[in-house]
């Protein structure tokens, strides 16, 4: 474990010089210096990640650590700091071990969700870092075959967990397969009847379950007590989902799959029993069953349940969503203020974005917009070009985006910031476009965030993008983005007449929405790294969205 000392700054008081006109007074401020945590690596650690922007951990941990003694085995920080973990008030230093007691002392074994873990990295001023961790138990309780309906419900808090059987399943002829109570270093004993204590029971031999069962979990030296039941139950459908996109759904249903052929009904909300229709797919796994209705409105409510044979679950309301809009997708509207385009109703990088404020400071503006034949599908469409020859960053692609931009000398690759508020989830982007490349002849500069060497000599390539992130509550663009889904194009080839493109949207996550969506049209695929090829073009126009399940 390693950090660099700082001697941190102090005045050092040499009194006021009393010449002749009294004191001299040390009033230069203190330089401001972000206190990060530039990397970290934590025993049995499965996923560790940093967030630099919201000064966060994330953390999961195997199921066989010990909460107690998370061994920190090494980190990293901005030079010259201090790094303080605020739940022990202790100083991580040179140590040859650190633990972290990821409990925090409570009685009860396991992370408080109510208390966070703080570390505190000092520069000349203050940085709180929020250790966010948890640990996945994989816990299972699965009867035999055409017993249960739907998975167990498991507590962990609680510590109890049920499983359900229809009423012509006699509690005290139960199969039980699988009981796993903790984790995979966890042992598991069984409170007889007569109160005797049976050791690493073999849960196959108990078949009476007319009253709760009470086990007992231990690994390391924690001992937990489980009251394990079997209900009968008349619902034989349980647990049914809705995940409504705007023109379908995802749907998921627990029950006793093996009753009978197992499927879903939908129907336009308060519409009679006649107007039930079948969902055409759907799938089976254990005692989930799940499909997608297909063919839906966006904005309008419906009704749905799911069915094994014939028996009905319980009939669960919905809504789809709006098929959410982005401003100026087809590129007609711009506005020039002095020599630089905007593409948006007023002079301003509002929704939409360009580098044109930063390359109007030497040359014409490289994004503008054309109309007529031959230019533009139809109205107006935008002219993307890559310059050459600009003072700072040698190349500027023409583009458009999502996002806005402010020209920053010091850090150009910081003035384009991507993304604006969208929560809406479209399958796919469908446009047009137009390109001629011409050879690339940088690789970057020194103020590129990377350089392409390999690019240099071929022929250039554009791109075209979409991207739906989410930031969380973050106001500002996070480093690391959650990325929920993206498309691309490119392409190296002459393409001399608007050629149509349907980019179909891959969906990392399709439980979690978004909250920004990128759009990039650029002439230079590296273009956000100063390298491209001057006088590669790119047209664009009649971008739209679609929300159809493909």
């Amino acid at each position: 474990m390693k950090r660099t000392i700082k001697l941190l700054n102090g005045v050092l008081c040499l009194g006021c010089l009393s010449l002749a006109t009294g004191c001299i007074e040390n009033d230069i401020p203190y330089e401001i210096v972000p206190g990060n945590i530039t990397s970290m690596e934590i025993r049995g650690a499965e996923s560790l990640t940093l967030d630099r922007i919201e000064r966060v951990i994330e953390l999961s941990l195997a199921d066989t650590v010990d909460l107690r003694r998370v061994f920190l085995r090494d980190f990293r920080i901005t030079p010259d700091s201090r790094i303080i973990d605020n739940v022990t008030g202790q100083e991580l230093d040179t140590l040859d071990s650190y633990y972290l007691d990821l409990t925090q002392g409570a009685e009860t074994y396991g992370i408080p969700a109510d208390k966070a873990y703080d570390f505190t990295v000092i520069t000349y001023q203050n940085y709180i870092w929020t250790l966010r961790a948890d640990q996945p138990i994989d816990r299972t309780f699965v009867l035999g075959e055409g017993q249960q309906i739907g998975e167990a419900k498991f507590s962990a808090v609680g510590h109890s967990v049920t499983a359900y059987v229809p009423e012509s399943v006699p509690l005290d002829k139960i199969e039980v397969q699988e009981l796993k109570l903790g984790p995979s270093n966890s042992t598991l004993a069984w409170k007889a009847p007569d109160g005797t204590v049976v050791e690493n029971v073999d849960v196959r031999t108990i078949h009476d379950w007319n009253l709760p069962q009470h086990f007992f979990v231990q690994f390391f030296d924690v001992t937990q007590e489980w009251i394990v039941t079997v209900e009968q139950s008349m619902q034989y459908i349980t647990d049914l989902s809705v995940n409504p996109w705007a023109r379908f759904a995802y749907l998921s249903a627990q029950g006793l799959t093996s009753a009978g052929e197992c499927g879903f009904q939908v129907r336009l909300a308060g519409a009679g029993d006649d107007a039930w229709r079948n969902v055409a797919e759907v799938e089976v796994n254990g005692g989930t069953f799940t499909g997608v209705i297909k063919g839906l409105q966006a904005a309008t409510s419906y009704e749905v349940r799911g069915v094994i044979g014939e028996n009905y679950g319980d009939v669960v309301a919905f809504t789809t969503e709006t098929e959410a809009t982005v401003p100026n997708l087809n590129f007609d509207t711009w506005t020039l203020k002095g020599k630089t385009w905007f593409p948006n109703g007023e002079a301003a990088n509002s929704f939409w974005a360009t580098g044109n404020e930063g390359v109007t400071i030497y040359k014409d503006p490289n994004s503008i917009p054309v109309e007529g034949a031959g230019n533009a599908v139809e109205g107006r469409a935008a002219r993307l070009e890559t310059l050459g020859n600009i003072l700072v960053v040698d190349i500027a692609a023409g583009n458009l985006f999502t996002g806005t931009y402010s020209t920053n000398m010091g850090n150009p690759a910081s003035s384009a910031v991507m993304g604006r508020p969208y929560t809406g989830r479209p399958t796919h982007m469908t446009g047009w476009y137009k390109y001629t490349p011409q050879v690339v002849t940088t690789e970057g500069n020194n103020k590129s965030p990377q350089k392409h060497p390999d690019a240099v000599g071929k022929m250039d390539f554009c791109t075209i993008y979409i991207r739906l992130e989410n930031w969380g509550t973050a106001t500002v663009r996070p480093a690391n983005p959650k990325i929920i889904a993206s498309a691309t194009l490119e392409d190296d080839s002459v393409v001399p007449e608007y050629k149509q493109f349907d980019l179909q949207l891959a969906y990392n996550d399709i439980e979690t929405k978004p909250t920004h969506i990128v759009i990039v049209a650029s002439s230079s695929r590296y273009g956000e790294d100063f390298c491209g090829g001057p006088g590669s073009v790119l047209y664009v126009d009649q971008f739209a969205l679609g929300f159809d399940f493909d």
